[in-house]
């Protein structure tokens, strides 16, 4: 009987222009052993031509080989070779355990392992070398950016500061001021620090509407300057978040650091002032002005007023699908709030048009808040709603966590195995039946095996506890429910911990207009339907529902 195959490939993002490692290569090659095998090739499985982690689970064209293992769609899966598949020892071991209860056979083009002890150590030995070299070209390349920075290169990829092009000095790579953006950097320091001469020190919101007024050229105007994204505002439109940082940039006084943000566990993260490299450049500001801005700027954050949202970075424009900003202001005593649309004209004083207007209105924040307040207050106090809605939310949890409870549950078995192994190790070292030399070389693969497991677990159980609320989160939502039943009016009044109710809930609202009235569509975890809520506000808001009426319009 003819057997069914899927060949598999993969490049990382150092090799994709590689001849025989590109995914058209490796596809080639897959095709090649498959006929000299005679298989029926059934799919071809590429990962995105840009690159994939050897070491990540989560990639698109992998997943498919393991669904259609398990729907036993095919029998075998043809590899080139092992760091292909993996560059991860652990992950070697979890998808072969996978695909070995499915009944499907790994086979390498580049490489042949029997099915027998000494062929799982060839595998294990391979995949641990192509580990080690994954984790030795991160620390190579990792150690050589750090020594070319400390012999005082910078290293900013073709993209450097607004304000800066490249340049070579003395055999050195470094920042030299760029003539026209130069001019426009020492600009918004002195409008910002003295003024321009007709008012005094000038806001980023005001300095970026001068600058769009002037038609200045951005960095992402040319495309010289812009070879990696399409500029979406229109041309010459300055935003008060560039402006911003601009203004907190030390390298326009001279100083460029590197190794601001890394990436840990595949997440950005910053890290702190004294892990940054510093490299002396040509300053564009003197020192004294931009510490004089960043005097202005500790100063305008400490003075600035706090507002509150309940639902801060948690709401939606119902027409473009935009996130909305959070906006407040004071204006003679009262502080106004809105939750705005970033592409509408109305309010935004950014100093630019969004390329694709948007026409809906701004929505006074401490409406929207109230309404989908009371009804997150309306689910917890019925105790029915709020144990159905955990119980079902639950089950959502425990499918879209089934790979990773495989996962791990196969992990738990290779580690059981592996500790069995090194038990069996102890005691043919006590009966003295075997070399010593071999059974210390023994020993020392199966614990390289077994931390690596360990690893593998400790993540994937961090991914199980994330996908689910927490019990600290179920007896936040419990204490809240038995306070609102209570009538207990500190439930309402304290901000914070009506924000982690619904960070709990991971409540998301979607404004819009309907009807002549503005509307919320709110969602939490608990609930799979949509709840509409009449905000009983025009656009123009020039009618207003009584707050308790509006229920009747919902």
């Amino acid at each position: 009987m003819t057997k069914r195959a899927v060949l598999y490939a993969r490049t990382s993002y150092d090799d994709t222009g590689t001849d025989g490692r590109n995914l058209a290569g490796q596809l080639d090659m897959g095709r090649e052993y498959a006929a000299r095998k005679s298989y029926a090739v059934v799919a071809e499985l590429a990962e995105d031509d840009r690159g994939a982690s050897g070491a990540a689970f989560e990639l698109p064209q992998l997943n498919r080989v393991l669904e259609m293992a398990r729907s036993r769609s095919y029998d075998v899966l043809v590899v080139r070779e092992i760091d292909r598949l993996s560059r991860s020892l652990a992950k070697q071991l979890i998808v072969e355990e996978e695909l070995k209860r499915a009944s499907v056979r790994i086979e390498y083009v580049l490489g042949e392992y029997a099915d027998t002890p000494e062929g799982s150590l060839m595998k294990n030995v391979k995949a641990s070398i192509a580990e080690y070299e994954r984790l030795k070209i991160i620390e190579r390349t990792t150690r050589g950016l750090r020594l070319k920075v400390k012999a005082g290169s910078v290293v900013i990829a073709n993209r450097p500061p607004y304000g800066y092009q490249t340049g070579q000095v003395a055999g050195k790579t470094t920042l030299l001021p760029f003539g026209p953006e130069a001019r426009v950097v020492r600009l918004i320091f002195d409008w910002y620090v003295t003024g321009n001469g007709t008012h005094g020190p000038m806001s980023t919101c005001a300095i970026a509407r001068k600058l769009s007024d002037m038609a200045v050229q951005t960095y992402a105007d040319t495309g010289i300057r812009n070879k990696s994204r399409a500029k979406e505002r229109g041309r010459g439109q300055w935003n008060r978040c560039v402006v911003w940082g601009i203004l907190k940039s030390e390298t326009y006084a001279g100083v460029w650091h590197y190794g601001k943000c890394a990436v840990r566990n595949g997440k950005k993260t910053y890290n702190s002032d004294d892990q940054l490299l510093p490299v002396d450049v040509e300053a564009i500001i003197p020192r004294d002005i931009w510490e004089a801005a960043q005097a202005r700027r500790a100063g305008n954050k400490g003075s600035s007023p706090k507002y509150e949202y309940l639902l801060s970075r948690r709401v939606t424009c119902g027409k473009c699908g935009l996130k909305m900003a959070s906006n407040g202001t004071t204006r003679r005593g009262k502080t106004y709030r809105y939750y705005r649309c970033p592409a509408s004209g109305s309010g935004g004083g950014n100093g630019w048009e969004h390329p694709r207007p948007c026409d809906t209105p701004n929505f006074r924040a401490d409406v929207v808040d109230q309404a989908v307040w009371s009804r997150i207050e309306s689910f917890l106090i019925d105790k029915d709603a709020l144990r159905r809605g955990l119980r079902q939310y639950q089950q959502e949890c425990e499918r879209a966590s089934e790979p990773i409870r495989n996962r791990l549950h196969v992990v738990d078995e290779l580690l059981a195995s592996n500790k069995t192994q090194l038990d069996r190790l102890v005691d043919l070292y006590l009966m003295g039946d075997f070399a010593k030399e071999a059974l210390i070389e023994r020993k020392a693969r199966l614990e390289t095996t077994y931390r690596a497991l360990e690893r593998e677990r400790a993540e994937l159980a961090a991914q199980l506890g994330g996908q689910a609320l927490s019990d600290a989160q179920i007896n936040s939502l419990e204490a809240y429910t038995t306070k609102i039943t209570k009538g207990l009016g500190g439930a309402l009044d304290d901000f914070e911990s009506r924000r982690g109710v619904v960070e709990a809930l991971d409540v998301q609202v979607k404004l819009a207009v309907e009807d002549e009235w503005q509307v919320a569509y709110m969602r939490f975890v608990l609930r799979k339907d949509e709840v509409r809520v009449v905000l009983g506000t025009t656009p123009d808001r020039k009618r207003q529902i009584p707050f308790l009426q509006v229920a009747n319009l919902s």
